[in-house]
């Protein structure tokens, strides 16, 4: 089982609510994956940074405000982009795979070392 939270999950950002709820998703995955071990179910959690998709939040910032949008890329991503659909589906079908047959309970940031989970000030 996989439960896809946020980095928003445990670093600061605005929206506390938001937040509280993608903490509690971790939570729950290192809780179940506990509990559920001894049925041979495996529990998860993928914790996405910023992820840049056609039409997306993302993808609307950039064109809304380019130059806030170079920022926020300068200061937080120092790998100088945001992330992929592809590189979070990657994990999470690495994570379903035998492969991952010792993996459970945890969670599994796919954030490039992100910074922040938002630019300040929105």
């Amino acid at each position: 089982m996989i439960i896809i939270a946020s980095i928003s999950g445990w670093k600061p950002a605005p929206y506390p609510q938001y937040g509280a709820a993608k903490a509690a998703e971790i939570y729950l995955a290192r809780e179940l994956g506990r509990e559920l071990a001894p049925e041979r179910i495996r529990v998860n959690a993928v914790s996405p940074g910023s992820i840049l998709s056609p039409g997306g939040d993302w993808d609307s910032f950039r064109d809304r405000a380019p130059e806030r949008f170079a920022r926020f890329i300068e200061r937080d991503f120092p790998f100088g982009r945001l992330g992929t659909p592809e590189e979070v589906a990657d994990v999470v079908a690495f994570l379903l795979s035998e492969r991952a047959s010792w993996i459970s309970g945890t969670q599994i940031c796919v954030d490039g070392a992100q910074g922040r989970p938002t630019p300040s000030a929105w």
